[in-house]
């Protein structure tokens, strides 16, 4: 049951002397399952490079010695600490579960612990290699990724050094040194504007590549609001936010609020009422809003004394295919304020969280407690609502 979507096959494999890719593969062979699933691989045709190990201490001492594209664990041997073991130490790997049953309750604590698919009752040959083979594109995918994204950067720091302004220069040295050159080809021609907007167009495309390589590895939605909203608020600065999720009926529930120098208690009124009034709203609009009347609206809550009204507030809807998944505010005290270019940190950012709980979503639905016996006709999706992911 493979986890993430298809990946383009871009990358430059290496390949065995038959012209075959080669991929590095980790096995911990501690289950019967494993030993044959390793047998299998072995057995490709020069495509998978298998290192087995004996047991889960042997197979963490290798995480940190050798490089490569899929790690296979069984699913008795996965927990917590080995997936955190396996994201640090092997961050491009792609972690894939066998046993010889499933259930649902499997399925989603490896996905939960970051795997990328599931291997599970009799398979051919084939299919073990063809799985394995996947993954291990997968992982040369978002290494490549990376590397693209890191010269991007390197680019993009290039040229802004290329445009800062030289250090100052004593005339009379400057003078002497080039007696014939006037005073005003001494100093370098301002950068054009284009160049600005392409290193500003690069530093985003690697802030929204750098997001959503972040949060896609959440699949668990308290963990996801957590990660986008630590990221969100290294790029805005301090500031309190709420995050409001969609539910099946057009209401929005409070998902997470970060409290900067307002605990939530103190603002629980205005909260109730960014939900049952803002939100609706809000979730019309395609743009990030500025609330012009945030401190008559923060008056009318009746916060107490303690509360400042003098507060200024940004609203975020996120949207994704047409349908809002969740709606974002923000607000500090006017003094700090938000920036304009806040607004285009998270009008680039808000896109990648809508499609990460698209995501979620269809996870969700997916792994019900009952497998239905029936295919589910069109009417019945409309009960396929995701109230319980707002609470």
């Amino acid at each position: 049951m493979n986890f993430e979507p298809e990946m383009h096959d871009t990358n430059a494999i290496p390949s065995s002397p038959t012209g075959s890719p080669v991929f590095r593969v980790q096995v911990c062979a501690s289950r019967p399952e494993m030993i044959a699933l390793a047998a299998l691989l072995e057995a490709s045709d020069g495509r998978c490079r298998c290192t087995v190990s004996c047991d889960v201490d042997e197979f963490r001492g290798r995480l940190l010695e050798d490089r490569c594209e899929v790690l296979l664990v069984a699913e008795e041997d996965l927990d917590r600490s080995l997936a955190e073991d396996v994201r640090r130490l092997q961050p491009h790997g792609s972690m894939v579960v066998a046993a010889p049953t499933v259930d649902v309750d499997g399925l989603r604590r490896a996905m939960q612990y970051g795997a990328t698919d599931f291997l599970s009752g009799p398979m051919s040959a084939e299919e073990v290699e063809s799985r394995i083979e996947g993954a291990a594109r997968r992982s040369r995918e978002r290494t490549e990724h990376e590397e693209r994204m890191h010269r991007l950067r390197n680019l993009s720091r290039r040229l802004e050094a290329g445009h800062r302004p030289p250090a100052e220069v004593d005339p009379a040295v400057d003078a002497e040194a080039s007696p014939e050159s006037p005073a005003e080809e001494a100093c370098p021609p301002a950068p054009a504007e284009g160049d600005a907007d392409q290193v500003r167009r690069l530093d985003e495309v690697a802030m929204c590549s750098e997001f959503r390589t972040l949060i896609r590895q959440e699949l668990d939605v308290e963990d996801l609001l957590r990660t986008a909203l630590e990221y969100l608020l290294v790029k805005t600065g301090p500031t309190n936010a709420a995050v409001y999720l969609a539910g099946g009926d057009e209401s929005f529930g409070l998902g997470a609020y970060v409290n900067c120098d307002l605990p939530r208690k103190s603002v629980e009124p205005m909260l109730q009422r960014l939900c049952d009034e803002a939100c609706p709203a809000v979730a019309e609009h395609v743009d990030v809003l500025r609330f012009e009347d945030a401190m008559d609206f923060v008056k009318e809550c009746d916060l107490g004394s303690e509360v400042s009204t003098d507060l200024e507030m940004v609203a975020v809807p996120c949207h994704h295919d047409g349908e809002c998944f969740a709606v974002m505010f923000l607000f500090r005290d006017s003094e700090q304020g938000f920036e304009d270019e806040t607004a285009q940190v998270l009008g680039a950012l808000r896109a990648i969280l809508a499609e990460q709980l698209a995501t979620l979503i269809r996870v969700h639905n997916r792994l019900e407690n009952a497998w239905p016996e029936e295919p589910a006709d069109e009417d019945a999706d409309e009960d396929l609502g995701w109230d319980d992911l707002a609470a």
